[in-house]
């Protein structure tokens, strides 16, 4: 029996390679030549798709140039300039041709969105010629403009009259007229419109405005004199200059002040704001002397209704600035000249 087994084994496994019979293998063949042709399908396939992509590229590109093409032929004078470089040998009279072309374009478009449309190139020509004319010759277009407003304003002054238009010549004479008079009314200033700024009051002790000695209490005449005299010169200053602000400046000579403690942290605000009295302030040097006189003298003048509209602010020249409005030159000594409080006035910012 078992030899039986054998002989019929044995029999099965002839015809086999590597352990496959002939028909498995003719499948295994035509499976792998089925993979190989869908491959290449695949790969014809991704060609043909890039094919197609590319040939539309190039029918766009040819309705593009068809589209060119026709617009040029409905202007008479490009297709004489594209016939006469199209007929040309030379490729370089081409590319020139081309380029004064996009660079037309350009030109048109960045006009364009400087609000000058085409129709105006077309329709209005003549006015930039003569515009490019005037460049030439040296005429500033600002200039022009200025003299366009000035001539509008001149004919709605004389229409707002009512009477005849003014000739250039009555124009010219007005006008020489008017900077006479400027120039009268600023000589008869005092020499004010030579800076065109308000003039500084000075009140020196040599003037006979005084504190009492070593002190910031104001005398009774330095104050009536602040009352009746330097608020009616502030107000007229005022009258004739655009300001609002009184700055006070204390200034001292070059006299050490006597050895004592100051307070001015302590009781500046007080002062200024509550009220109190400047007599209370000590101060310890000329800067701080300067600053408690100069803080007296605005509490008269913030004091007073007539001066309600101007911000009054107290300010310290010690004894750093001499009486020509330049740094001393530190020759010290007692100079009555020196120990004075200046007032001048400035528009706020």
């Amino acid at each position: 029996m078992p030899e039986t087994i054998g002989r019929q084994a044995a029999s099965y496994r002839q015809g086999l390679v590597l352990g496959l019979t002939m028909a498995e293998i003719m499948l295994l063949l035509v499976f792998c030549m089925l993979i190989a042709v869908g491959v290449g399908l695949a790969n014809e396939r991704t060609k043909l798709l890039d094919v197609m992509l590319r040939l539309k590229q190039i029918e766009a590109a040819a309705a593009a140039d068809k589209a060119i093409v026709e617009t040029i032929k409905r202007n008479p004078r490009l297709t004489e300039l594209l016939s006469q470089a199209t007929g040309s040998a030379s490729q370089r009279e081409i590319d020139e041709f081309w380029r004064k072309l996009v660079e037309s374009n350009d030109v048109v478009a960045k006009l364009g969105r400087q609000g000058v449309s085409l129709v105006a190139l077309k329709e209005e020509s003549g006015y930039f010629a003569k515009i490019q004319r005037l460049l030439k010759d040296g005429v500033d277009t600002d200039k022009i403009a200025r003299g366009m407003a000035l001539a509008s304003a001149i004919d709605q002054a004389g229409s707002a009259k009512s009477g005849p238009k003014l000739t250039p010549e009555q124009v010219v004479t007005l006008i020489e007229k008017g900077i006479a008079a400027s120039k009268l009314q600023r000589a008869n200033e005092g020499g004010r419109g030579q800076h065109n700024w308000p003039p500084i009051i000075n009140l020196s002790e040599a003037g006979g405005y005084y504190f009492a000695s070593g002190s910031a209490v104001l005398t009774p005449d330095f104050a009536a004199a602040l009352r009746n005299v330097v608020i009616t010169r502030l107000l007229d200053i005022a009258d004739s200059f655009d300001v609002d602000v009184i700055e006070v400046i204390g200034h001292t000579d070059e006299q050490p002040v006597a050895n004592h403690a100051s307070n001015l942290d302590r009781y500046l605000s007080s002062v200024t704001l509550a009220g109190t009295d400047a007599a209370v302030l000590q101060w310890s040097d000329n800067a701080g002397l300067g600053l408690a006189r100069a803080l007296a003298v605005v509490k008269v003048l913030a004091s007073d209704a007539r001066l309600a509209a101007f911000r009054t602010l107290p300010l310290s020249g010690a004894q750093l600035i001499d009486t020509d409005g330049r740094l001393t030159r530190w020759e010290g000594g007692d100079v009555r000249e020196r120990r004075r409080i200046e007032i001048r006035m400035r528009k706020s910012n």
